[in-house]
């Protein structure tokens, strides 16, 4: 019976959606609240589970977003062959985006909408619905940082960066109630104060937890604070970044981070704090992200590494990250496997997603500390030390001594390296107000622009475009150089 009505949530917002272009207006949840959700607390807790689902479809964190950030980064590359990348996707690996041509920013605002749509569902009943009261508060909390994270995500590819002119920038349409419309963008600074707002409320509601195997795959408080951070990190709000970060090593000592021994991202592995659950029920098959970068067993594998990217994986000896790269289908080693299928030959997304994990925290205390958080540059220094001790088995030599902003370039290096794939890698060049720079003779053969290979951080290229569809039916502006 779950999965029958996760199922039917599913299509319920599926098809109401290919009918109607006019994502924040379209009604469906109202539909699923009306047949489905009624007043249970059991029921609202199935259609929690369907939108952690949800978040895992190919076009949310189940691919596109991750793909996106790789492909148009200075690390990764499309390659045609008999597999030849989809044309939505050359798009943005082109920087050719526009409002009716925009690769995959209708669908991945369709999908953050929708599942917003669902989590404010939940959030409008979830008081009044009948059930156990312990599993309804920690339900609203879930919702309500299931939300912020989606936000977030919006924001940061739908907006220009905090670097660039602070709060004062556009935001996001903010639809917070069942059934709202919304044909007004909010400002940058009232977006992120939503999504901070929504974090704190679920701090409030949620359980202590303790870090055992299996609980990340769902919000935790522990979980709350990681994510937290990172928003805090994008907000360049140093102090409060390095808050969270320090309430997340409170619980998930130093010993969790993986070492050259167990590195790898198996379902549940030591530094996992949340991470979307893939199984037979909701798996993406050939459309999720294991078969984007591997094409072995009929996966598609058009995303490979550069050569650059792999020269600096080899930078330290026994970085145990070296052995992610793979045969390709140009008959080299640049495909970079960090999804592997469980399953085997069928399935090729049969793996779980990781959302945000411990390396990515000690990065984020680096870089706020780096930055002038508490501790300054001999804290950096310790936080970045402590993953780079387990990335070689010679820490002397390459341990990490540099300051200023020789120390922040460091930083940055280690995450293209430990984040790769993660999604990541364009969201760290636009968020730091670095330029995107592509080696012509390592984007050969896919229809790239010359003039595209280097693509200026204050470029509205950077971001995607409000699709047209949505700026016609609800009258909303247009992103600024659009």
């Amino acid at each position: 019976m779950k999965r029958i009505l996760i199922y039917t949530i599913v299509i319920i917002s599926l098809l109401a959606a290919s009918c109607d272009k006019d994502f924040l207006n379209q009604t469906p949840d109202d539909v699923i609240s009306q047949d489905l959700v009624t007043g249970s607390v059991d029921k609202l807790n199935r259609l929690l589970t369907g939108s952690y689902n949800e978040v895992s479809s190919p076009n949310y964190l189940g691919r596109l977003l991750q793909k996106r950030a790789a492909v148009k980064s200075t690390d990764f590359r499309f390659v045609q062959t008999i597999y030849n990348p989809r044309n939505y996707e050359l798009i943005e690996y082109r920087y050719e985006e526009s409002p009716n041509n925009n690769g995959g920013a209708a669908d991945l605002w369709q999908q953050c909408y929708k599942v917003i749509g669902n989590l404010n569902l939940i959030l409008s009943h979830i008081d009044q619905a009948e059930g156990d009261e312990v599993l309804a508060k920690q339900i609203k909390a879930q919702a309500y940082a299931l939300r912020a994270m989606v936000y977030f995500d919006l924001v940061r590819t739908f907006a220009y960066p905090w670097i660039r002119a602070g709060g004062s920038s556009q935001g996001l349409p903010l639809v917070l109630i069942p059934g709202q419309t919304s044909s007004t963008r909010s400002s940058l600074e009232e977006t992120f104060s939503q999504i901070l707002s929504d974090f704190q409320l679920a701090e409030t509601l949620i359980q202590e937890n303790t870090f055992t195997e299996g609980i990340s795959k769902y919000i935790t408080k522990t979980a709350i604070y990681a994510l937290r951070a990172r928003v805090y990190l994008y907000k360049q709000d140093w102090n409060n970044a390095l808050l969270d970060a320090d309430k997340v090593f409170s619980v998930i000592p130093e010993s969790r981070l993986m070492s050259s021994e167990n590195y790898g991202l198996t379902d549940f592995n030591s530094e996992s704090i949340f991470e979307l659950s893939v199984n037979e029920d909701n798996s993406s098959g050939s459309n999720g992200l294991g078969a984007q970068f591997d094409f072995h067993n009929g996966g598609q594998g058009d995303v490979l590494a550069t050569n650059s990217f792999v020269k600096l994986l080899t930078e330290y000896p026994g970085d145990p990250r070296v052995k992610l790269l793979a045969d390709d289908k140009e008959g080299r080693q640049n495909s970079f496997i960090k999804y592997v299928n469980r399953a085997g030959g069928t399935g090729l997304s049969m793996h779980n997603i990781p959302v945000i994990r411990l390396s990515e925290v000690y990065l984020i205390a680096a870089e706020a500390c780096a930055n002038g958080a508490k501790g300054g540059e001999l804290h950096a220094l310790r936080y970045l030390n402590a993953l780079v001790a387990r990335r070689t088995d010679d820490f002397q030599s390459y341990k990490a001594t540099e300051s200023g902003s020789a120390l922040l370039r460091r930083i940055y290096k280690e995450r293209r390296k430990e984040l790769a794939l993660e999604g990541h890698e364009i969201y760290d060049l636009i968020r730091t107000g670095r330029d995107i720079v592509r080696v012509q003779d390592e984007h050969v053969n896919t229809g790239i622009n010359s003039n595209n290979l280097t693509i200026k951080t204050d470029s509205p290229k950077t971001i995607y475009p409000i699709p047209a569809a949505e700026i016609a039916a609800t009258g909303m502006s247009q992103t600024e150089g659009y």
